[in-house]
């Protein structure tokens, strides 16, 4: 948007009645946190830091006051195309972001909105319509760039409006010749009609109309399931987070926080290391794999509650270094003299193992999934330290440990090399 400061507007004046509850749609919860909390973290993570509430509900207003500024709509009859246009107004006009207080979505929609560059009113628009409630959905016919109509009733479409807009000065104009009741889509039908509503397209990201208890279920059930990473390795994904992922869901509704989950995690495999060294190995292996578990809470937790940061990353790959590296020393330290050798090799090879792949990300962009180079993972290899250590079998398991990891960064090297080379013929060729 040529460097303009882009404010935010949310529409929480709806009275929300197929939802079915005493507190305003807005204010319910969704994992222990109300919707709207949702929108205005999501927002300020993508850097608006101005963003206005229109509300009628006076809880909706408690709530937001300490953040947001707020707009009161005394017309609620008037529908939500008043309460567009008084926040509208109270932004200044525009360029303004617009989003409904009852959505619940990915965050990089609002990136892609934002980055899109769009000096017209543009709508993000959803093109998978085939899972959609096509009754309830109010439908886009989009060609090229430009959405040619829109509305709940129209015959031919082929995306579905996702609620989430960018906003220019022409919203208040056509918004400000209403009179009676009218919606938000009524204001951008008209702006449709002249040609000047764009479409940005967010197909495959997530995101919901929640109307009711139902839907609001399977928005927390979509958010448990997406839990489950692609890179997760075969322990992580058949066993751990079997058991980590219903941890945190009951964790969200405490206090803890995504990083200090990180730091129990690092106190378990600590005191992994500790039984290792005190010749205490079946204690020693079953703590080696409780933090293996715990070590998905910490990023469960920050999905679920929205707070996700590349410091709290950071911070999770450091500790789980330390770890690991402590747990390997206390394996040793069981008899020193005959594991000094074949501790020092799965050493090696465990803190190889996640060099090499910070390095492929730094250098490369890419992650090692699937196939021999995707193998060794840290669960993986906190399950085989579990099993050696509730057999009693310190040697083997430094000796799995040393062949395997290695073996895994080897292929790795050689993987890593096909892809930089692709990657300097591709930059050549441009």
């Amino acid at each position: 948007m040529g460097g303009l400061k882009i404010k935010a507007v949310i529409l929480a004046a709806g009275k929300g009645e197929r939802f079915g509850d005493s507190l305003p749609k807005p204010l319910a919860k969704l994992f222990e946190k109300p919707l709207i909390e949702y929108i205005i973290e999501s927002l300020e993570k993508v850097g608006i830091s101005e963003i206005i509430v229109v509300y009628h509900d006076e809880r909706v207003r408690d709530f937001v006051r300490s953040r947001c500024k707020t707009v009161y709509n005394p017309h609620v009859e008037r529908g939500e195309g008043y309460s567009l246009l008084l926040g509208a107004k109270a932004s200044g006009g525009g360029p303004f972001l617009l989003l409904m207080s009852d959505h619940f979505f990915d965050r990089e929609i609002l990136s892609r909105l934002l980055n899109s560059n769009t000096k017209s009113t543009t709508l993000c628009i959803d093109k998978d319509i085939y899972d959609k409630d096509l009754d309830e959905a109010t439908k886009v016919l989009v060609e090229g760039s430009k959405i040619i109509s829109i509305g709940k009733n129209i015959k031919k479409f082929n995306a579905i409006d996702t609620g989430i807009f960018l906003c220019t000065n022409e919203v208040t104009e056509i918004a400000g010749e209403f009179e009676g009741k009218f919606t938000v889509t009524d204001v951008m039908s008209k702006l449709s009609q002249k040609g000047k509503l764009l479409a940005c397209d967010v197909t495959g990201f997530f995101w919901r109309d929640i109307d009711t208890k139902e839907e609001l279920i399977k928005v927390e059930n979509f958010i448990l399931k997406s839990l489950v990473k692609p890179s997760d390795g075969i322990i992580s994904r058949h066993i751990n987070r079997k058991l980590s992922i219903p941890l945190s869901r009951l964790l969200v509704k405490t206090r803890i926080t995504p990083n200090q989950m990180t730091f129990v995690s690092f106190f378990f495999g600590i005191l992994s290391a500790v039984l290792f060294g005190l010749n205490k190995n079946i204690y020693a292996g079953i703590f080696a794999q409780i933090t293996s578990i715990l070590d998905g809470c910490d990023g469960e937790i920050a999905r679920i509650k929205g707070t996700e940061s590349k410091f709290g990353a950071y911070f999770d790959s450091i500790t789980d270094r330390y770890a690991d590296i402590a747990i390997i020393l206390g394996m040793i330290a069981t008899a020193p003299d005959k594991l000094w050798l074949i501790g020092s090799l799965a050493l090696l090879g465990t803190y190889s193992i996640s060099y090499s792949v910070s390095r492929m990300e730094t250098l490369a962009n890419k992650r090692f999934i699937g196939g021999i180079a995707g193998f060794m993972t840290r669960d993986v290899r906190l399950f085989i330290i579990m099993i050696g250590g509730l057999f009693n079998q310190i040697f083997l398991t430094l000796l799995i440990l040393a062949i395997f990891t290695n073996f895994v960064v080897l292929s790795r090297i050689l993987s890593a090399r096909k892809v930089m080379e692709h990657v300097s013929l591709t930059k050549q060729g441009m």
